[in-house]
């Protein structure tokens, strides 16, 4: 399709109202939407293999926790709100793939939950 072609067809005002669209003050961009799309589309592949090692790392971080609280290592309530982020990015990441082997980390999942209920009931986070 030409240029021209387009112009005839009505493509022309679309083109023009997107872009005043985007120039009158509102918060609204469409150009800016439809790039945000194509680029999400585009680099799929890297942001999946991204999210990824997001998951990997968290899992890494929870078993590693979780050995630390075997070992009687105590932690303060920072370290345990960190690691309950990771341990929702973990299972949030595993929740949208299926296919992710998961079984790793559920025993630490479940044994970090319950020290922190007990220290939450006994107040005895390390100060």
């Amino acid at each position: 399709m030409t240029l021209k072609e387009i112009l005839e067809t009505g493509g022309g005002v679309l083109l023009i109202v997107l872009t005043l669209v985007q120039i009158a003050p509102i918060k609204v961009n469409p150009w800016s939407v439809i790039a945000a799309a194509l680029g999400r589309a585009l680099n799929k592949d890297v942001i999946d293999l991204i999210e990824k090692g997001k998951a990997e790392t968290a899992r890494y971080r929870i078993i590693r926790f979780n050995d630390e609280i075997r070992h009687d290592v105590r932690h303060t309530e920072e370290h345990f709100t960190q690691i309950i982020e990771d341990i929702d990015t973990y299972e949030n990441f595993c929740a949208e793939h299926p296919k992710f082997h998961n079984g790793k980390a559920v025993r630490s999942i479940a044994n970090i939950r319950k020290i922190y209920d007990k220290c939450c009931e006994e107040n005895s986070f390390l100060v």
